[in-house]
C-alpha cells in the first residue's frame, strides 16, 4: 500500500533526510522562517516533536535558516519586522497559534505569513494577504472509514461481530470535525453499502464522560469499531473498548502503545510534510494568499502500521485501500 505506513521513529527519520537531500539542489542560503509551535491543543507535544524533526528536513533540503519558537516565548509581532535580519517567512501550527499569529501580524508588514493545519468560518485578520491551509483530513478518514467498514462487514477480525455496524465520536469545539465526519461516514459506505455509522458529538473535546457515554451506547447499538477525532476524550473511548474487546481508530501520533490490542491503528497528519512543502512554496514564490488545502498528494497523512492486528488485514483488503489511496483525492466530499 502507497501511503499505510508511518513513522518508526525520529532516528530512522534522519536517515531518510540524507538521502532526500542528496537528490535535492539546494537554494541559495539565507532564507529565513520563523515556525511558531502547536498551542494548547491534544498531542501539541508530540505534534511539536514532528515539526522539530520537520524543521531538520527542511534545513537538510532546502537549505532555509528555521528557528522553532514555542508559543508565548517571544512577541509574535516581533517576528514580523522588517529587514534584512528580519524574517521571510512566518509559519504558525494549528488553530491557537495560528489566531495569536493573525492578530498580531502588522498589516504594512513585508514579511509572508502561514497558517497550517488551520481552519475557521469567520473571517481573520490580514485574510487576503497570509496564506491559510487547510488539511484535508476528510481524505485520510475516509481511508480509517473503508478499512473499518471493510473489517465489520465481513468479520475479519476477532474483535467485530455480525453487525456492519460502525460509531464516529467528534469534538464540536475542532472545526475540522465536519470533515472527518463527512470523509469517515463515506469510507464506511464505500466498503460496505449495507453498513452504518452511529454519529456522537460531544461538546469539546475534553468532555471524557460524554465521550465514555456516547462509546457504551454505541457498543449496546452493535458497534464493533469506533473511529475518534482527537482529544483528551479518546483516552474515555479506550477504556470502554478494553472493557466491552472492540476496536478503536484514532488521529495523532501512533496510539497503539496505549493499547495495543485494541487501537486498530491512527491516522496521522505529517505536519513536517506540510511545513516543508509550504516553505518550499514560500522560497519558490508560489505561496498564495488567501485559503488553500493541502491533502494526499502533498502527503498530508498516512496510516500508522497495523500491528499485532495485519494478520487480520488480508490481501484483498490491502489491494483494496491501495486503489482508495489512488482516487481518494479526487472524491467529492461535499454531498
Amino acid at each position: 500500500m502507497s501511503r499505510i505506513a508511518t513513522l518508526t521513529g525520529l532516528v530512522c527519520c534522519l536517515a531518510f533526510v540524507s538521502t532526500f537531500t542528496s537528490s535535492c539542489s539546494k537554494p541559495t542560503a539565507g532564507y529565513k522562517v520563523a515556525v511558531i509551535g502547536f498551542k494548547d491543543q491534544y498531542m501539541a507535544e508530540e505534534r511539536n516533536d514532528l515539526i522539530q524533526f520537520g524543521k531538520t528536513k527542511v534545513e537538510a533540503a532546502l537549505g532555509a535558516n528555521v528557528d522553532f519558537i514555542r508559543p508565548g516565548s517571544l512577541d509574535t509581532a516581533g517576528l514580523f519586522k522588517d529587514g534584512p535580519d528580519g524574517y521571510d517567512l512566518v509559519v504558525a501550527m494549528g488553530q491557537n497559534s495560528s489566531l495569536d499569529m493573525l492578530f498580531a501580524r502588522p498589516p504594512d508588514t513585508t514579511v509572508a505569513g502561514v497558517a497550517l493545519d488551520f481552519e475557521i468560518s469567520q473571517p481573520v485578520p490580514g485574510e487576503n494577504q497570509v496564506s491559510l491551509i487547510r488539511y484535508r483530513v476528510e481524505e485520510g478518514s475516509y481511508i480509517c472509514g473503508f478499512v473499518a467498514g471493510w473489517l465489520t462487514a465481513r468479520n475479519d477480525h476477532p474483535l467485530t461481530n455480525s453487525l456492519p455496524l460502525t460509531a464516529f465520536i467528534g469534538s464540536l469545539d475542532d472545526p475540522l470535525e465536519p470533515y472527518y465526519d463527512g470523509g469517515f461516514s463515506k469510507g464506511v459506505k464505500a466498503a460496505s453499502p449495507a453498513g452504518g455509522t452511529h454519529r456522537y458529538f460531544i461538546p469539546k473535546a475534553d468532555d471524557s464522560a460524554k465521550a465514555k457515554a456516547a462509546a457504551e451506547e454505541a457498543v449496546k447499538k452493535g458497534v464493533d469499531i469506533i473511529f475518534c477525532t482527537p482529544g483528551s476524550f479518546n483516552t474515555a473511548v479506550i477504556k470502554v473498548a478494553e472493557e466491552k474487546n472492540i476496536l478503536v481508530i484514532l488521529v495523532g501520533p501512533e496510539g497503539s502503545n496505549n493499547s495495543p490490542d485494541h487501537v486498530l491503528t491512527s491516522l496521522i497528519l505529517r505536519d513536517d510534510t506540510a511545513l516543508l512543502d509550504a516553505i518550499e512554496m514560500g522560497m519558490d514564490g508560489g505561496l498564495k494568499a488567501g485559503r488553500s488545502m493541502l491533502g494526499s498528494k502533498d502527503g498530508l497523512w498516512s496510516l500508522a502500521p497495523f500491528g499485532d492486528h495485519d494478520v487480520y488485514i488480508r490481501k484483498e483488503l490491502k489491494e483494496a485501500l491501495s486503489e482508495q489511496e489512488e482516487k481518494v483525492s479526487s472524491i467529492d466530499f461535499s454531498s
